[in-house]
């Protein structure tokens, strides 16, 4: 599934912020859902049951849809306050993470491949996906842990720009980091 890729919306030295908004998607199940009740207010003069049918099941399923899949993601990177916030709405639902600026080591990508079962159909072809995630300190001291940013994956380029953007403004904060540094191929 292709998603709205994730974009710098605000980067200065002491703030990054990267946003997703999926606008097509929240736009056409919103079309969907108005089509759907204007269609069931239509039948209704005509047919009490038939037009309850379109406006409850069809605005239902369309309100659904828009709860489950238009999703605000939001990153805020802020050295003034020392923390990184990570939030995630949808129209049922507010879910904000934070963690302590200095915890955070690095981004890195996550990569999968697309599909699950191919028992059922061996000759389809698997995708490699990507989302980005978080490197975070252990605060137990242990080893570090990743935090995916988001839950999707997805095959655009979005996750390497947003794990880019995440670490130049690190290193552009903290100097540039010696392990980043020996994972790189000589030149």
């Amino acid at each position: 599934m292709s998603r709205t890729p994730m974009k710098v919306t605000q980067s200065s030295p002491d703030l990054l912020i990267l946003e997703e908004m999926p606008w097509f998607i929240a736009i056409m199940l919103s079309l969907f859902t108005l089509m759907s009740a204007a269609i069931g207010l239509l039948v209704l003069s005509q047919s009490l049951l038939g037009g309850l049918v379109f406006l409850l099941v069809g605005g239902g399923m369309g309100l659904a849809g828009v709860g489950i899949f238009v999703e605000r993601l939001q990153l805020i990177l802020d050295a003034r306050a020392g923390r990184v916030t990570l939030r995630s709405r949808t129209i049922f639902r507010h879910r904000e993470t934070v963690f302590d600026l200095s915890d955070l080591i690095r981004a890195t990508g996550e990569s999968t491949l697309s599909g699950g079962d191919t028992s059922s159909d061996p000759s389809r072809v698997r995708r490699p996906v990507h989302r980005p995630a978080l490197v975070l300190r252990d605060g137990a001291g242990g080893t570090p842990h990743l935090h995916p940013i988001t839950e999707i994956y997805d095959s655009s380029r979005s996750s390497a720009e947003a794990v880019r953007a995440i670490n130049q403004w690190l290193s552009d904060l903290r100097g540039p980091d010696p392990t980043l540094d020996s994972a790189l191929p000589p030149r």
